[in-house]
């Protein structure tokens, strides 16, 4: 039977039997788990056989579990996967290889920190989620605070009227795409922002402006005061088994990367693994199959972003006779 890697539990479970790591079995007896705390009842003390940290289950087929808890009668573990409660009780606990799993769970975070920069369909924001939309307020200076979670940016857009737009124009332009510049570029059109022309009332979209100064993104031309900037970029994702505000699974289980692209944390984990052993040969194997694997999805990525859409020779994001000013 197939293992999904739909879990962290499942990634380490699967990487442990390509490599080997065989587990073992205990002496310890599981006779029931309680599925709202996630806690094992077992017998005799699992103190002193295992410990936090270790990965328990019930096949040698089926995903591990970590443990998060252990006590005289007791084990809680982080069971997304549903081991623990499809099992048949009483049943005989399984334990993976303490030193194998500790090693697997490194490598993962070092696979992790070779995909930090990865611009997946599924990892970019949403600024038009009903709920949490991806947007950004400016100050006085046409300043915003850089999002906690932003890696890439890829295009912001303003929608809603500026600090100089007339009440009544409300919902008729202008509209504004920002343009990424560079350091200086950005401080130089600050220093002559003023001297841009701001209509209002005009039903087009012209261009604009930004880029990262200290810990703040500035627009030019400045929007104004506490205006709303929709904010479309690549978002940074949460490592696996880092820590949650989830009391009943207080490690990281999921992210979108996981999610999305499985293959690239099977082959990314796989290259540290073998990297870490100084396997040259089998690290290299896994590292070309990691890039191969990105680089179809690198390539569809850059398609859509340069060749997706309209392909008319000129636009409205193409001005032959205007720059900032309307005639």
């Amino acid at each position: 039977m197939s293992l999904y890697i739909q879990s962290a539990n499942a990634l380490v479970s699967r990487v442990a039997q390509w490599v080997g790591a065989i587990p073992k079995a205990t002496a310890i007896t599981a006779s029931a788990f309680n599925a709202s705390t996630n806690v094992i009842t077992v017998s005799p003390t699992p103190v002193g056989t295992i410990n936090v940290g270790d990965f328990i289950g019930v096949s040698i087929s089926g995903p591990y579990t970590p443990v998060t808890a252990v006590s005289s009668t007791t084990i809680t573990v982080s069971d997304p996967d549903g081991v623990w409660s499809s099992a048949t009780y009483s049943t005989l606990v399984l334990l993976l290889p303490t030193q194998a799993a500790l090693e697997i769970q490194s490598c993962i975070q070092l696979a992790e920190l070779k995909m930090r920069t990865l611009e997946l369909p599924s990892l970019r924001s949403n600024p038009y989620d009903p709920t949490y939309p991806s947007i950004i307020t400016t100050t006085s200076e046409g300043l915003a605070p850089i999002p906690v979670d932003m890696n890439i940016p890829i295009l912001f857009f303003q929608e809603t009227p500026g600090a100089n737009t007339s009440p009544a124009a409300t919902g008729f332009g202008p509209w504004i795409m920002y343009d990424r510049v560079g350091d200086r570029e950005i401080i130089r059109r600050r220093m002559i922002d003023q001297l841009y022309v701001r209509p209002f009332g005009v039903p087009r979209v012209i261009r604009g402006s930004f880029s990262e100064v200290g810990p703040n993104y500035v627009f030019t031309p400045n929007p104004g005061n506490a205006v709303t900037i929709k904010a479309y970029y690549i978002k940074t994702f949460p490592f696996l088994f880092g820590p949650t505000t989830d009391t009943l699974d207080p490690i990281v289980q999921n992210n979108a990367v996981l999610s999305s692209f499985p293959e690239g944390y099977f082959y990314g984990t796989l290259w540290a693994y073998y990297d870490k052993n100084k396997n040259t040969t089998e690290s290299q194997k896994w590292l070309a199959r990691l890039d191969e694997s990105y680089g179809l999805i690198e390539d569809q990525y850059n398609k859509g972003r340069w060749k997706g859409g309209d392909q008319h020779l000129t636009s409205e994001f193409q001005p032959r006779d205007y720059r900032y000013s309307f005639k």
